[in-house]
């Protein structure tokens, strides 16, 4: 994966301050942890812990929606499968949720944007949009992250590394992209020309006679199989 191995997540997990919604692929900041990061008291503010876990479940869709607004439509999938598996972005969202849940306590936050205000003296209506959902500090969050731009900068496609000509075809040939005939034609021509096009793969040859392989469909089937997510197995 393009995301680095250091702060790669195998699959979206649960702990002592972040669940996740395995059926919306968010996730939501626990009661507990807000007391931890931010000092707030959610149970006296909502009446209850569950009340108050509600709440912490509102901030997230919320902030998620404030996410993908950065985000250009065909991007939003793969934003919340980089969202899932990368250990800064679920830093970062636990930074981001304290922050609101502090900015809400004080000015209103993302209530606001649930409501319009009259201005009397100009006669019309006051639109508070998502622009007021997270606070300026937050927004500088995202701006700084993966979070904020229009576009998935990162390739999050599988890659493999082959030393030399006949293990990458021995790997084609293993995974079904091509024939043993068709690899036995690379082979004695030594060209990767000769490999038959496919829109599932790419190769490239590199420095020294290696050779990258890249699965141009790895994101494609984990995003259509995100809504199927196993949490007794961890496979999408």
């Amino acid at each position: 994966m393009a995301i680095p191995s250091y702060d790669f997540i195998e699959r979206p997990y649960d702990d002592d301050y972040l669940i996740y919604d395995y059926n919306e692929n968010r996730y939501i900041a626990k009661v507990d942890a807000i007391v931890q990061y931010s000092y707030v008291n959610l149970v006296r503010d909502w009446g209850t812990k569950d009340n108050a876990q509600s709440y912490l479940d509102l901030v997230s869709r919320v902030i998620y929606t404030v996410i993908l607004s950065f985000k250009e439509q065909r991007f939003r999938n793969a934003m919340l499968y980089y969202m899932s598996h990368s250990k800064s972005a679920r830093q970062t969202l636990l930074e981001i949720f304290s922050d609101t849940v502090w900015y809400n306590r004080r000015d209103g936050g993302f209530l606001m944007a649930y409501n319009s205000g009259a201005n009397l003296n100009l006669g019309k209506l006051i639109e508070f949009g998502i622009d007021k959902a997270i606070s300026s500090t937050a927004k500088q969050m995202v701006r700084n992250t993966e979070f904020g731009t229009r576009r998935l900068t990162i390739d999050l496609n599988n890659k493999e590394t082959f030393d030399d000509l006949e293990s990458l075809l021995e790997y084609l040939v293993e995974n079904s992209y091509i024939t043993q005939d068709e690899a036995d034609v690379v082979t004695e021509s030594e060209d990767l020309e000769d490999l038959p096009y496919h829109e599932s793969y790419d190769v490239m040859e590199l420095d020294n006679d290696r050779y990258l392989f890249t699965d141009l469909e790895t994101l494609s089937r984990a995003i259509q199989d995100m809504k199927k997510y196993n949490t007794s197995t961890g496979s999408w």
